[in-house]
């Protein structure tokens, strides 16, 4: 441990705090339909890819920009293992760190969507309103995936 005293010691671990937010909800849909309904929406609603991902358009290496008034914010697919699981990192955004997941599980009577994001804020409450901002819109983007989806399983 670096007492001071001598420069070549490593300084001290310091353990960062993230935020995490996890939204998750029951589907009356299969996986399969959720995870398409996922990914058909997310082209949807940003309008299309800016670079398609491995494979095209949605996989690995897909950017996006995000639809937000007054950031420039870009979507990149870092993990993508279709029907289960896409994790993306988002960048421009007023955080040291943005990461979120998305992952469906197969259950007996259709999927449990678990959409989780984990953020490091800026310091001085500086990334307070785009996390809120965020909690609000990933809320509501997963309900909007469960209720298309529930509505193409019928």
């Amino acid at each position: 441990m670096n007492e001071g005293n001598n420069p070549d010691d490593p300084p001290p671990y310091v353990k960062k705090e993230y935020t995490t937010f996890v939204v998750e909800r029951h589907v009356d849909a299969d996986r399969e339909t959720t995870w398409n309904v996922l990914l058909e929406l997310i082209e949807k609603n940003v309008g299309g890819y800016l670079t398609e991902g491995d494979p095209a358009p949605h996989g690995l290496g897909a950017v996006i920009a995000l639809p937000i008034p007054g950031q420039d914010l870009r979507e990149e697919v870092i993990s993508f293992e279709p029907p289960w699981r896409r994790v993306y990192e988002i960048s421009g955004a007023p955080v040291a760190l943005y990461q979120g997941t998305t992952a469906l599980t197969e259950e007996e009577d259709g999927c449990l969507m678990v959409w989780t994001l984990l953020i490091d804020p800026l310091p001085n409450g500086e990334s307070d309103g785009f996390v809120t901002l965020s909690q609000q819109v990933i809320t509501g983007f997963v309900d909007q995936i469960k209720t298309v989806a529930e509505s193409s399983a019928n």
